[in-house]
């Protein structure tokens, strides 16, 4: 039970985090990911899985020893995006890392909600190049079910054995986060129990690198590719080009606690505003930002006082 600002007292049911998976140039398990983050490591190179000779940015966040042969039977590899393949993967370290046994859960109170923002951006641009030098009938059969945003969810469901609510958030930069909210709020609304979440994004391409390489968006720090993200330095001239997948599990408190799963943090709060402004630059004073985390918190039934940072 909780009241909000505008006095209503609402019941719901709270939702914590019980699993982790993670694919990233920084590790391929959560804890190789978390250990290099802390210690300061760049997951910023030499771009290799396109050729960036003719563009500004040739440098990418790659996650090169990724197999997805680890995880996928080699002949479903082939039918699917490396983004799908990415989530398939951190999906399947979230799992088990939740000690959720599918065998023994209800499929169809278990969903899946990822975030992402291109699809597969490569199988893309390798099947036009095909249809433009070979013809259409030499492109791959699935090619529709490689591409589409959706699919990584798809996949994660089929994989997981996932039966219910599926759903794709396609929100841009926003995608995963929007996809974590959403994901809580299908919890508390009784549409699910269980709900794998989070997102994946594989584009590295030449057809995405040009598309950013255009707008003049790409950070062009070629010879220090360990300083080149630096969003919220002065001196920040674009963003690095990354991939990779993270997944969370989310589960009802309380069924958490009966089955003493290991519980690793509460998601207590969601806000999401639109700037309704420029198409690519942030709304210059802020508002539509702080509103929305002062809505996150009002959902949480939190204040500005309740939040703090502590370095372990």
């Amino acid at each position: 039970m909780m009241e909000n600002r505008n006095g209503t007292v609402q019941h719901r049911r709270r939702v914590v985090v019980t699993g982790l998976g993670a694919i990233t140039p920084l590790g391929l398990t959560p804890g190789d990911f978390w250990a290099n983050l802390v210690a300061g490591v760049s997951g910023i190179g030499p771009m290799t899985l396109c050729d960036p000779t003719d563009y500004p940015c040739q440098i990418a966040g790659q996650a090169d020893d990724f197999n997805p042969e680890d995880y996928i039977p080699r002949r479903e590899v082939r039918r699917m995006a490396r983004f799908s393949q990415m989530a398939v993967a951190a999906a399947l370290q979230a799992v088990p890392d939740a000690r959720l046994d599918m065998k023994r859960e209800d499929p169809y109170r278990v969903g899946v909600l990822l975030g992402n923002g291109n699809g597969g951006f490569p199988t893309l641009e390798e099947n036009c190049r095909i249809l433009a030098d070979r013809g259409g009938m030499r492109m791959s059969p699935f090619f529709f079910p490689m591409i589409l945003p959706n699919m990584a969810a798809a996949n994660v469901s089929q994989y997981v054995g996932a039966h219910g609510y599926n759903s794709t958030s396609t929100t841009a930069c926003a995608a995963s986060n929007n996809a974590v909210g959403e994901a809580l709020q299908a919890i508390r609304h009784g549409v699910a129990d269980v709900m794998l979440t989070g997102g994946a994004e594989a584009g590295i391409s030449q057809l995405g690198l040009a598309g950013f390489a255009v707008m003049r968006a790409l950070s062009t720090r070629n010879d220090e590719p360990h300083r080149a993200s630096r969003p919220f330095d002065a001196e920040r001239d674009g963003f690095v080009p990354a991939e990779g997948a993270g997944i969370l599990v989310l589960e009802e408190l309380e069924r958490a606690k009966s089955r003493g799963a290991n519980i690793l943090c509460e998601v207590a709060g969601f806000g999401a505003t639109a700037d309704a402004g420029h198409l690519v630059q942030p709304q210059e004073t802020g508002a539509s930002a702080a509103r929305a985390m002062s809505d996150a918190l009002d959902d949480a039934g939190l204040s500005t006082g309740d939040v703090d940072y502590a370095a372990e």
